[in-house]
């Protein structure tokens, strides 16, 4: 085997597959990437037993073959590499990396070990812009479990029909729904009735490498679903990753309902208000965290406010309140949170009492392009 690789490009190509060398050292094997040379240029492919890349690289190749290579030393010696590089695997199950005056040696292994990668065979397959995507991601994520007895709970539940993509995620303590309707979301079905929705929950640390892919809004990806699988191809990268198995929880009966206060606020003034509140709710005092934060609704106003033993803050806020004063506390980081993926210039808080979870919605009632909720914390009397 023999390839000549342009610097830039092959650094391009090994970047994201990196997302799928495993971190475990029980299989070595996993800690490689796969690199093959063919006629039509060179692929190279990662896997850790639950995702997976393959990722082509435009290459001059003199000699067709393949072979296994620790990842992180051969991209340590990639992006060293002065310029240009030539690739040849020679004998002793040595290779040589030669730029320039410069030359590396590593040892290859026999690309028969690498696991046995089924070709994904989808059954469903849908295309969108990468920003709509994008979105329906990060503005859902983080509300995803770690580590729930209820697997279902560790990703992101997945909804796709022709003109719209609906993504959910639940950890028990806080609630993400977001809907983008648009015509162009095109849904391809093959071998399954067309009015059949896409649906499928993806875990966490997968998401987080589509995100990475995501780097053109106005181009299109096209995601491929399978039984146990889905795919996503952008461009010259293709990745896959297994999906969490089992039907995800009947999350609407979780829903607030029968609210009997609504504001409406400033979103930007409340993200800033509770930014300033986390200084002091997370100021440590003998190893704890000591104070959730309150916000109280009365006439006009919603105020914001925050006490340690020995710090104190307090945010007055413009509200267009209906409905009764309400008192209620919250883990100021958990409820932030939303506040930090909101892009809307107001949002209506709907809550029942104290002890229920406030809801966050567009303004427009008619509006169902996202929805939030967060359950609350008791505060003491007289906090």
């Amino acid at each position: 085997m023999k390839v000549v690789f342009e610097k830039a490009e092959l650094i391009a190509a090994i970047t994201p597959a990196m997302g799928a060398i495993s971190s475990r050292r029980d299989n070595p094997i996993l800690e490689c990437l796969k690199l093959t040379a063919t006629s039509e240029g060179c692929r190279i492919t990662t896997y850790d037993n639950e995702k997976g890349f393959n990722v082509d690289c435009k290459a001059d190749v003199i000699e067709e073959g393949s072979c296994l290579l620790n990842a992180q030393r051969f991209f340590g010696m990639v992006k060293n590499m002065p310029s240009d590089i030539t690739f040849e695997c020679g004998k002793n199950m040595v290779a040589t990396l030669t730029s320039e005056m410069s030359q590396y040696e590593i040892q290859y292994q026999d690309p028969k070990l690498y696991p046995n990668i089924a070709e994904i065979s989808g059954r469903q397959s849908f295309t969108l812009k990468q920003s709509q995507l994008r979105d329906v991601i990060t503005q859902t994520m983080f509300a995803i479990a770690e580590n729930n007895d209820r697997l279902q709970l560790n990703g992101a539940f997945f909804t796709v029909d022709n003109g719209y993509i609906h993504v959910v995620a639940l950890d028990g303590l806080r609630f993400a729904e977001r809907m983008i309707k648009d015509e162009e979301i095109i849904k391809t079905n093959i071998e399954v009735a067309a009015d059949t929705e896409v649906q499928f929950i993806i875990p966490k640390k997968s998401l987080i490498e589509v995100i990475k892919l995501l780097e053109d809004p106005d181009e299109k990806i096209t995601v491929v679903k399978a039984r146990r699988h889905v795919m996503f191809r952008v461009k010259n990268i293709t990745f896959h990753t297994a999906l969490i198995d089992g039907d995800y929880i009947q999350y609407k009966r979780f829903i607030p309902k029968n609210e009997t206060t609504t504001a409406v606020v400033s979103t930007a003034k409340l993200r800033e208000s509770l930014e300033r509140a986390l200084f002091i709710t997370e100021y440590k005092e003998a190893g704890r965290l000591k104070s959730p934060v309150k916000l109280n609704f009365y006439d006009g106003m919603l105020n914001v406010s925050s006490i340690s033993s020995s710090n104190r803050m307090s945010d007055d806020i413009p509200a267009e309140k209906t409905g009764a004063d309400l008192e209620i506390g919250f883990n100021c980081r958990m409820l932030l949170d939303t506040f930090r993926v909101l892009e809307c210039e107001k949002i209506k808080l709907k809550l029942t009492t104290s002890l229920s979870a406030m809801a966050m919605t567009p303004v427009d009632d008619d509006d169902d392009s996202f929805l939030y909720f967060t359950f609350p914390t008791r505060i003491a009397e007289g906090y």
